[in-house]
């Protein structure tokens, strides 16, 4: 698979074209990678690799940072191709296209890329992706969607960036009011622990219910910041985004939100970081973008 890195500052990342145009790798050069993902995977021939189609169901976890859209209830429900998914009440998987579609290189200097996503007759759209590391060592993360269908479609962005499960993390809140934990994904499964204090909200996945071997959950937050910390390594990865009017995402979701999958065994362990950008109807040929900016940093502030 092609694998392109570029740099600046002292910072480098990894971008894999042909599984979504997906951040693979963030770090300091030298420094371990902050993002959960795994290099084994990075390599696979085109035998091996998933081939998108309205009937390819499978999913793989190549983790690091990727682009959905969302809500989750309409994945499958803006496409006439796959019938049985239409009327079907399990939204899993997402989007193939989004997830594994290749990614062809628009743009490119030493830091900076910019890559053009294949048109996707799931979701409708077609997505374009600009990544920069600026002078001081951040990076600048912007995604472009456009409606390629003859009719309207109507989603949001959702940037999902992965770390490991028991990083330590943080989400600036006035009050646990501004909290709501969804159940666990499966029935057997317990719910992660959380805390909210101090102005934060924080998922405790190293105190979780040792009755389960297993804890998930994700957490809607109602952040008083765009903001979202997690502890990775001897650093803390700040994400940064827009703040928007609640009123314009769509009702199933919050701007910011934490998806913990918590094990004993840290390897097997993951925390979500996501962001969803207000959620529109394009009319065919309308393009709508998100952004966000990563910095890796000695303290939260």
């Amino acid at each position: 698979m092609s694998l392109i890195r570029i740099e600046n500052a002292g910072v480098e990342a990894q971008i894999l074209l042909e599984v979504g145009g997906r951040i693979v790798s963030f770090n300091r050069v030298g420094k371990p990678n902050v993002l959960e993902s795994d290099p084994s995977m990075w390599n696979e021939t085109v035998e091996q690799r998933l081939k998108p189609s309205p009937f390819m169901l499978d999913f793989r976890g190549y983790n690091g940072h990727e682009v959905w859209v969302g809500p989750q209830s309409q994945w499958w429900k803006q496409q006439t191709l796959n019938a049985e998914k239409i009327d079907s009440d399990l939204f899993w998987p997402p989007d193939p296209y989004v997830s594994f579609g290749s990614y062809r290189v628009e743009k490119q200097t030493a830091d900076m890329l910019e890559i053009l996503g294949e048109p996707s007759p799931i979701s409708g759209l077609q997505m374009r992706k600009k990544m920069k590391i600026e002078d001081d060592g951040s990076l600048f993360f912007q995604v472009e969607a456009t409606n390629i269908r003859k009719e309207p479609v109507s989603w949001d962005l959702w940037l999902i960036t992965r770390v490991n499960g028991h990083n330590e993390n943080y989400v600036p809140v006035r009050s646990s009011a501004d909290v709501f934990l969804g159940e666990p994904s499966h029935p057997w499964q317990g719910r992660p622990t959380y805390k909210v204090e101090n102005g934060f909200f924080s998922f405790t996945p190293l105190v979780n219910d040792h009755t389960y071997e297993e804890c998930t959950g994700k957490a809607y937050v109602k952040a008083s910041e765009p903001v979202i910390y997690a502890h990775c390594g001897d650093e803390w990865l700040k994400l940064e985004f827009e703040h928007h009017n609640p009123a314009e995402l769509h009702p199933e979701q919050t701007e910011i939100e934490l998806y913990n999958f918590v094990h004993a065994d840290r390897e097997k362990s993951l925390l979500e970081l996501e962001y969803h950008a207000p959620y529109k109807c394009l009319q065919p040929g309308d393009t709508m973008e998100t952004w966000s900016r990563w910095r890796l940093q000695k303290n939260i502030k």
